[in-house]
């Protein structure tokens, strides 16, 4: 599969650009650091008092043989002291975290809205490069990936790093030359661990990309069920499904023995570190070493180590060594936030600028369309244009049939007109102004389309047609279901107007589905409407009955019909007809048929 030029971040790109979205929450961001930050400052001093009550009190136990004289007031005042700074401790890292799901939250939808806003803005042609499922991936398994790595990052980085600096001051104060010695062997440790986990980087955004795939191919196959059944497909999807979960399995295999390699190799130095640091501290209280430090903290009145320095340092240390392994731990979360981030960054950097200035706005349309030598082509790098040399007029409140063979270029003239794609060369103008130039939202407002698949909503059959016009009442939309003729299915319903479309409407035939499509363009009365293959899914009976409705429609306004049935458009006031792409005859009905070339084999076909 032939895959598109897709624009590449860095690690360090991508989280500067997804940090971006923290900005929109800077106040709780602020508070949740501040609350890291004496999250942490508890637990140092947590370890101080650890080290205090040992040394005055459980080492005077230890020692001494008369308890009558033991300061049971001064015991248990420190243990409450102490207990109450845990209990802080505590109480700081809950309001961290809840302030940090906040933030994480609210960037991860911010960042969903963009990127939604993005898709809708993107031409049709983007989203015929692209698959359905890989994008609904991407604005809802990536987004929530990047989201659980912010909460996760944001909840364990900060506290982290306020343990890890606060941690090595503390230590210096109680015992500078262990400090020295265990600090650099620890971040030399934890930098090699970290050059590991990078190395799982590219497997993570392979992963993420399968995943997408996963969901294009299951969203692919769920939408066609009949054409499987038809065709009996099972085992070959089947076999193809399990082609990209096998893929998938060994990728994630890979990325996750790499990421996770270095844990249990951390895990091992950092427990040798704390033994190391155990026993210097050790030896320092047994030669009565000289320290700098704080009475009572570790040290005695003649300046030498006690037991609670032991105490104090290993709880020090270990309140030094455990954010390392927590951001490695958020490390591996980061791989897989940071292969997700790419793929949201992608969207979000899609260039949604028009190609042309849209500086022309119209309040009302007259009709009258031109085009001249226009030329297109879907795929710019193909020698094969769909539309070649294209020149016609169409008057205001004309009739305009189009016929051809399928793939002769009919639906390529409309959705040049409707601004679905740009024309390459030559020039489309309504009412004197170039389409390019025209706005396309603007020009929109003034047409009224009628495609062959009619898209329904999982709402009633009344706002199914609202769609048309959100304002309008239900009295106005019974009218312009009489003049469709829908308001007699419609009435046979056990709900009439109120009943549930399911499904994109497979609780109603196709036939049903278009006369609901058509109540839509009568109700919005533009002044061009857009007929493609509007009347393909209605049976004969119902299509001479419409007929009548349509004319009566489509009076004063420049209308465009393309139809397979030649009978529905003997009364256009000009029919173009195009066969590989160029229009190789024009008139009307009766002109057309004198000439005897095309149309005329096309219509003695259908009616021999």
């Amino acid at each position: 599969m032939k895959k598109s030029k897709q624009t590449k971040f860095s690690s360090w790109a991508t989280l500067k650009e997804i940090v971006k979205f923290l900005k929109y929450d800077n106040k709780r961001l602020f508070l949740g650091i501040v609350l890291a930050f004496f999250n942490a400052l508890c637990y140092v001093v947590g370890s101080f008092l650890i080290g205090y009550i040992f040394q005055v009190y459980f080492a005077t136990i230890i020692t001494s043989q008369n308890l009558n004289d033991f300061d049971y007031n001064g015991f248990f005042m420190w243990l409450i002291i102490m207990g109450l700074t845990f209990i802080a401790y505590g109480f700081f890292k809950y309001f961290e975290s809840y302030i940090f799901i906040k933030v994480s939250f609210g960037a991860a939808t911010k960042m969903r809205q963009q990127a939604t806003k993005k898709l809708i803005k993107m031409p049709i042609s983007y989203y015929d490069k692209q698959k359905a499922g890989d994008l609904i991936s991407t604005l809802i398994n990536d987004v929530n990936n990047v989201s659980n790595t912010l909460f996760n990052t944001l909840n364990q980085f900060f506290s982290s790093v306020f343990n890890i600096v606060l941690s090595i001051i503390a230590m210096m104060l109680v015992a500078s030359f262990i400090t020295l010695i265990t600090v650099p062997l620890a971040m030399f440790l934890f930098l090699i661990s970290l050059l590991v986990i990078k190395k799982s980087q590219p497997y993570f955004i392979k992963l993420q990309n399968l995943f997408g795939e996963l969901n294009g191919f299951v969203e692919e196959n769920l939408a066609n069920q009949k054409i499987m059944n038809i065709y009996d497909r099972h085992e070959t999807v089947f076999e193809k499904f399990k082609e990209i979960t096998k893929s998938i399995r060994n990728t994630s295999y890979k990325a996750d023995v790499i990421a996770r390699s270095s844990e249990p190799w951390f895990g091992i130095t950092s427990g040798l570190v704390n033994l190391t640091v155990s026993i210097l501290a050790t030896l320092l209280f047994i030669w009565k070493v000289p320290v700098w430090g704080v009475y009572g903290f570790g040290v005695d009145q003649n300046g030498h180590a006690t037991s609670g320095l032991i105490v104090t340092f290993i709880s020090l240390n270990w309140n030094f060594m455990g954010p390392f392994q927590n951001i490695l731990n958020i490390n591996f979360t980061f791989q897989v936030g940071i292969a997700s981030s790419n793929r949201v960054l992608k969207l979000l950097k899609l260039d949604t600028k028009k190609p042309h200035k849209e500086d022309i706005f119209i309040d009302e349309i007259k009709g009258l369309i031109e085009f001249k030598d226009v030329c297109f082509k879907y795929n710019t790098k193909s020698p094969k244009f769909q539309l070649f040399n294209a020149t016609f007029n169409a008057k205001p409140g004309q009739k305009i049939a189009i016929v051809g063979p399928t793939g002769a270029g009919k639906t390529t003239i409309i959705n040049l007109l409707t601004k679905f794609y740009d024309y390459n060369s030559g020039s489309i103008k309504i009412d004197g102004n170039e389409l390019k130039n025209i706005n396309t939202e603007n020009l929109r407002k003034h047409m009224s389309v009628v495609l062959q698949d009619t898209f329904m909503f999982n709402d009633t059959i009344e706002n199914n047609i609202r769609l048309a016009d959100k304002n309008v009442t239900l009295e106005q939309i019974k009218i312009a279901a009489t003049l469709s003729n829908a308001i007699h299915f419609i009435e046979t319903l056990p709900d009439g107007f109120k009943t549930m479309v399911e499904n994109n409407g497979q609780n109603l035939s196709q036939g049903q589905r278009q006369l609901i499509a058509i109540t839509r363009a009568i109700l919005t009365n533009k002044s061009i409407l857009i007929l493609d293959e509007a009347t393909s899914n209605i049976d004969s009976t119902t299509e001479e009955i419409i007929q009548e409705s349509m004319l009566k429609l489509m009076k004063n306004k420049t209308s465009f019909v393309i139809a397979h049935r030649l009978s529905t458009i003997k009364s256009a006031d000009l029919i173009l007809v195009i066969n590989n792409g160029e229009i190789i005859e024009m008139g009307n009905h009766r002109n057309l048929l004198d000439i005897n070339g095309f149309y005329a084999n096309l219509y003695n076909s259908q009616f021999r």
